[in-house]
């Protein structure tokens, strides 16, 4: 009965949001994906960021930041964070560089072992730290306001917001006038090609645009490449998001994915439908730029849609 009783609880508290609990004058109490409930005292002023992706938020947001993770491109980043110290790759921050900075704040990523690891080594030195979730647009909201509870809510960053989730609404409200074509998201990296499915960044643009993504139906946000399925799906466009040296892993693509002889018979192809994107709004979550990844995306999904540009 214990051991249930165990499970019962474990599955109620992997059910919980992160979010905002309690707040005060000084302090801001915040649920973590993992459950855990941390106490973070507010307006921080050496502030270390492990995921590319919070920068430009936490920026918005009226904070600064002291350290960064590796980027494969700056433009990800707002310029005032554009030359900070790294302290490690995305999925592997470094304690010893992240101490070296004496951080009064550490924001990490909670779908990351590393980053929790590294979140329980640096809470036993007596920093700071907090596990967040931003995978996508879904998430981008509700982070905005926490790190607003953070650094104070000033009437900028509360503009910014408001401005940011206008525009996507504009867009999307645009792009539900007409059907959207079926689409296949292409993820390229060193080690390989993946499909993008819904729970994706990309894949979340596009099927908030309307997209019909040949890749849903999953729970994960990648699935297995499979050339096949390419054909028998036969998608109206092709995206390609790539990780990694932009121009090397384009030329890959083609050697290893264009260059097959049935290619040309593909309706994307033939249309000249495949694009590759930029990796600053469609690798990195946009952030600030949310709209111009919205406007991009639907420019490419509704060529003839004079409104979608």
């Amino acid at each position: 009965m214990r051991a249930l009783l165990m499970l019962i609880l474990l599955a109620a508290g992997c059910g919980l949001a992160a979010e905002v609990v309690r707040e005060d004058a000084a302090t801001v109490g915040y649920r973590q994906p993992d459950g855990n409930v941390v106490t973070l005292r507010k307006n921080p002023k050496r502030v270390v960021i492990c995921y590319a992706s919070l920068v430009p938020v936490w920026y918005a947001a009226g904070g600064s930041a002291v350290g960064i993770p590796r980027v494969t491109s700056a433009d990800a980043l707002p310029e005032a964070a554009q030359n900070l110290p790294v302290v490690g790759g995305v999925t592997a921050p470094n304690p010893e560089k992240i101490l070296m900075l004496k951080p009064d704040l550490v924001l990490l990523l909670g779908r990351y072992e590393r980053h929790a690891s590294v979140a329980q080594m640096l809470h036993r030195a007596g920093v700071e730290t907090v596990l967040v979730e931003y995978g996508d647009y879904t998430d981008f909201s509700s982070l905005f306001d926490f790190f607003c509870n953070l650094n104070g809510a000033s009437p900028a960053a509360l503009a910014e917001k408001k401005r940011i989730s206008g525009e996507v609404e504009a867009v999307c409200r645009k792009a539900a006038e007409k059907p959207g074509p079926t689409a296949a998201i292409v993820f390229a990296a060193p080690a390989g090609f993946k499909l993008e499915s819904e729970h994706s960044n990309t894949g979340t643009i596009l099927k908030m645009l309307g997209g019909k993504n040949i890749a849903s139906g999953v729970d994960q946000p990648r699935v297995n490449f499979s050339y096949e399925r390419l054909f028998v799906d036969d998608p109206e466009v092709i995206f390609i998001v790539t990780m990694g040296e932009a121009e090397a892993l384009k030329e890959k693509f083609r050697n290893e994915i264009m260059s097959q002889g049935a290619w040309k018979a593909l309706r994307a192809a033939k249309s000249g439908r495949v694009h590759f994107l930029p990796p600053e709004l469609f690798l990195y979550q946009a952030g600030t730029r949310y709209p111009e990844a919205f406007r991009l995306l639907a420019a490419l999904l509704f060529p003839e849609t004079e409104g979608a540009k």
